[in-house]
C-alpha cells in the first residue's frame, strides 16, 4: 500500500509547531533570539503577487477570474452572464470608451466590486480578497489593450 497521510497525522504534526518553536529560537545560554520573533500583525487581506505588472499577466488573471462573467474578449458574454436578470448589466469592455481615462475608478471597481449599486444590479464581487493590488493593475493593463486585440463581432 502506498504512503498515506491522514488528517489526524497532519493535525498532530501541526500541533508540534507552536508559535514559540516557529518564531523564536532558544540560544545555548537559555536566552531567546529576538531576531526570530513573531512578525507584527498585518491587517488582512495582505497579498503579495509574485508576478510583475503587465498586460500579458493581466490576460492570464482575467481569464481565470473575470472571463466567466465578462467573456474571453470582455463583451459581457461569459457563461455565467446567461443567469443574470434583465436589470443586471455587464459592460462591453472591448469598447474602449468604458476603460479610457478611468484607471483609478476601474481599480476600485475590481477591488471593491460594484457594491455601490442597489440590488439586483450588484453582480461584481470584491476581488481585494482574491487578488494582490499588482494583479489588479495587471488586469487593468490587459483591459486597456482589449479593444485592440478583441476580434470583430460577427453579426
Amino acid at each position: 500500500m502506498g504512503t498515506r497521510i491522514s488528517f489526524i497525522g497532519l493535525l498532530m504534526a501541526g500541533a508540534m509547531l507552536t508559535p514559540t518553536s516557529v518564531f523564536s529560537q532558544e540560544k545555548s545560554d537559555g536566552a531567546t533570539d529576538s531576531s526570530l520573533s513573531a512578525p507584527s500583525p498585518v491587517p488582512m487581506p495582505y497579498f503579495t503577487s509574485v508576478i510583475e505588472v503587465s498586460a500579458e499577466n493581466g490576460r492570464l488573471i482575467y481569464s481565470e477570474n473575470c472571463s466567466v462573467c465578462h467573456g474571453l474578449f470582455g463583451r459581457g458574454d461569459g457563461p455565467r452572464a446567461s443567469s443574470f436578470g434583465e436589470y443586471q448589466y455587464i459592460p462591453d469592455l472591448s469598447d474602449g470608451y468604458i476603460i479610457e481615462g478611468r484607471d483609478e475608478e476601474i481599480m476600485e471597481e475590481i477591488s471593491e466590486g460594484l457594491n455601490r449599486l442597489e440590488p439586483p444590479a450588484i453582480i461584481m464581487p470584491q476581488f481585494k480578497y482574491i487578488l494582490a493590488r499588482s494583479d489588479i493593475e495587471s488586469v487593468l493593463e490587459y483591459l486597456k489593450i482589449l479593444p485592440e486585440i478583441a476580434p470583430p463581432l460577427i453579426e
